[in-house]
Protein backbone atom coordinates (compact mmCIF):
# COMPACT_ATOMS: atom_id res chain seq x y z
CA UNK A 1 0.00 0.00 0.00
CA UNK A 2 2.97 2.50 1.14
CA UNK A 3 4.46 1.86 -2.92
CA UNK A 4 1.13 2.64 -4.12
CA UNK A 5 1.04 5.95 -2.29
CA UNK A 6 4.56 6.63 -3.15
CA UNK A 7 4.11 5.93 -6.83
CA UNK A 8 0.63 7.06 -7.31
CA UNK A 9 -0.79 4.01 -7.62
CA UNK A 10 1.48 2.61 -10.26
CA UNK A 11 2.71 -0.45 -8.49
CA UNK A 12 1.06 -4.01 -8.70
CA UNK A 13 -0.62 -4.73 -5.56
CA UNK A 14 -0.90 -8.58 -6.01
CA UNK A 15 -4.15 -9.04 -6.70
CA UNK A 16 -3.39 -10.79 -10.12
CA UNK A 17 -0.96 -13.33 -8.74
CA UNK A 18 -3.75 -14.09 -5.37
CA UNK A 19 -5.89 -14.21 -8.42
CA UNK A 20 -4.04 -16.55 -10.26
CA UNK A 21 -2.98 -18.75 -6.95
CA UNK A 22 -6.74 -19.41 -6.65
CA UNK A 23 -6.89 -20.28 -10.25
CA UNK A 24 -4.52 -23.07 -9.70
CA UNK A 25 -6.03 -24.00 -6.46
CA UNK A 26 -9.29 -22.62 -4.80
CA UNK A 27 -8.34 -24.51 -1.57
CA UNK A 28 -5.22 -21.69 -0.61
CA UNK A 29 -6.63 -20.54 2.45
CA UNK A 30 -3.46 -17.81 2.30
CA UNK A 31 -4.35 -16.80 -1.25
CA UNK A 32 -7.38 -16.07 -0.02
CA UNK A 33 -6.46 -13.98 2.74
CA UNK A 34 -4.03 -12.25 0.77
CA UNK A 35 -6.90 -11.20 -1.92
CA UNK A 36 -8.88 -10.21 1.18
CA UNK A 37 -6.21 -8.16 2.47
CA UNK A 38 -5.45 -6.32 -1.27
CA UNK A 39 -9.50 -5.82 -1.27
CA UNK A 40 -9.55 -4.76 2.20
CA UNK A 41 -6.87 -1.91 1.58
CA UNK A 42 -8.51 -0.75 -1.65
CA UNK A 43 -12.56 -0.16 0.67
CA UNK A 44 -13.67 -3.44 -0.69
CA UNK A 45 -14.40 -4.62 2.19
CA UNK A 46 -17.52 -6.63 1.37
CA UNK A 47 -15.30 -8.52 -1.12
CA UNK A 48 -12.77 -8.79 1.30
CA UNK A 49 -14.93 -10.17 4.03
CA UNK A 50 -15.95 -12.69 1.30
CA UNK A 51 -12.49 -14.15 0.78
CA UNK A 52 -11.68 -14.40 4.35
CA UNK A 53 -14.91 -15.91 5.29
CA UNK A 54 -13.36 -18.73 2.42
CA UNK A 55 -10.05 -18.38 4.02
CA UNK A 56 -11.03 -19.20 7.36
CA UNK A 57 -13.24 -21.85 6.40
CA UNK A 58 -10.33 -23.66 4.94
CA UNK A 59 -7.58 -23.27 7.52
CA UNK A 60 -9.02 -21.73 10.96
CA UNK A 61 -5.63 -22.32 12.37
CA UNK A 62 -3.45 -20.24 10.02
CA UNK A 63 -1.34 -16.90 11.51
CA UNK A 64 -1.86 -15.49 8.08
CA UNK A 65 -5.80 -16.04 7.67
CA UNK A 66 -6.34 -15.20 11.23
CA UNK A 67 -4.55 -11.95 10.82
CA UNK A 68 -5.74 -10.85 7.71
CA UNK A 69 -9.03 -11.23 8.95
CA UNK A 70 -8.30 -9.00 12.29
CA UNK A 71 -6.75 -6.31 9.71
CA UNK A 72 -10.29 -6.58 7.60
CA UNK A 73 -12.31 -6.22 10.86
CA UNK A 74 -10.89 -3.26 12.29
CA UNK A 75 -10.99 -1.90 9.53
CA UNK A 76 -14.46 -2.70 9.32
CA UNK A 77 -14.75 -1.11 13.04
CA UNK A 78 -16.06 -4.37 13.98
CA UNK A 79 -13.75 -4.61 16.87
CA UNK A 80 -15.08 -7.79 18.98
CA UNK A 81 -14.09 -9.72 15.71
CA UNK A 82 -11.40 -7.93 15.30
CA UNK A 83 -9.85 -9.07 18.93
CA UNK A 84 -11.17 -12.53 18.14
CA UNK A 85 -8.69 -12.89 15.69
CA UNK A 86 -5.81 -11.07 16.76
CA UNK A 87 -6.04 -13.21 20.01
CA UNK A 88 -5.84 -15.87 17.80
CA UNK A 89 -3.05 -15.01 15.85
CA UNK A 90 -0.95 -14.08 18.74
CA UNK A 91 -1.15 -16.98 20.15
CA UNK A 92 -0.54 -18.89 16.81
CA UNK A 93 2.88 -16.87 16.30
CA UNK A 94 4.88 -15.94 19.39
CA UNK A 95 7.29 -13.83 17.84
CA UNK A 96 4.11 -11.72 16.70
CA UNK A 97 4.65 -8.41 17.82
CA UNK A 98 1.85 -6.69 15.62
CA UNK A 99 -0.96 -8.00 16.85
CA UNK A 100 -0.65 -7.72 20.39
CA UNK A 101 -0.14 -4.21 19.78
CA UNK A 102 -2.87 -4.03 17.36
CA UNK A 103 -5.16 -5.77 20.77
CA UNK A 104 -3.77 -2.66 23.01
CA UNK A 105 -5.92 -0.24 20.45
CA UNK A 106 -8.68 -2.47 20.06
CA UNK A 107 -9.48 -3.09 23.72
CA UNK A 108 -8.74 0.35 24.74
CA UNK A 109 -11.19 1.47 22.40
CA UNK A 110 -13.90 -0.53 23.33
CA UNK A 111 -13.43 0.26 27.17
CA UNK A 112 -11.52 -3.15 28.24
CA UNK A 113 -8.42 -1.16 30.54
CA UNK A 114 -7.89 -4.55 31.79
CA UNK A 115 -7.26 -6.65 28.76
CA UNK A 116 -5.26 -3.55 27.54
CA UNK A 117 -2.80 -3.65 29.73
CA UNK A 118 -2.09 -7.72 29.18
CA UNK A 119 -2.04 -6.80 25.65
CA UNK A 120 0.27 -4.20 26.42
CA UNK A 121 2.56 -6.55 28.53
CA UNK A 122 2.84 -9.08 25.85
CA UNK A 123 3.76 -6.41 23.52
CA UNK A 124 6.25 -5.18 25.68
CA UNK A 125 7.75 -8.92 26.04
CA UNK A 126 7.72 -9.95 22.36
CA UNK A 127 9.34 -6.47 21.71
CA UNK A 128 11.82 -6.69 23.92
CA UNK A 129 12.93 -9.93 22.68
CA UNK A 130 12.93 -8.90 19.25
CA UNK A 131 15.27 -6.08 20.31
CA UNK A 132 17.80 -7.91 21.85
CA UNK A 133 17.94 -9.86 18.55
CA UNK A 134 17.78 -6.66 16.86
CA UNK A 135 18.41 -3.76 18.41
CA UNK A 136 17.88 -1.32 15.38
CA UNK A 137 14.09 -2.93 14.32
CA UNK A 138 11.97 0.43 14.86
CA UNK A 139 8.53 -1.37 14.50
CA UNK A 140 9.90 -3.11 17.87
CA UNK A 141 11.06 0.22 19.31
CA UNK A 142 7.46 1.40 18.69
CA UNK A 143 5.87 -1.03 20.05
CA UNK A 144 7.59 -0.91 23.16
CA UNK A 145 6.80 2.96 23.28
CA UNK A 146 3.11 1.93 22.61
CA UNK A 147 3.21 -0.10 25.49
CA UNK A 148 4.82 1.36 28.38
CA UNK A 149 2.96 4.16 27.94
CA UNK A 150 -0.23 2.17 28.48
CA UNK A 151 1.51 0.87 31.12
CA UNK A 152 1.54 4.16 32.69
CA UNK A 153 6.01 3.95 32.12
CA UNK A 154 6.27 7.01 29.65
CA UNK A 155 9.43 8.22 31.27
CA UNK A 156 10.72 4.56 30.11
CA UNK A 157 8.96 5.32 26.92
CA UNK A 158 10.62 8.19 26.17
CA UNK A 159 13.93 7.05 27.17
CA UNK A 160 14.06 4.13 24.62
Amino acid sequence: MLARLIRGGQVDDGLAAAERALALDPNLAAAHAVKARILSESGRHEEAGAEIEVALRLDPESYEVNRAAAYLRFRQKRLPDAVRHFEKAQSLMETDVSSPNMLITCYTAMGDRESARRAAQITLARAQKTLAQDPSNGAAMGFCCNALALLGQAESARAG
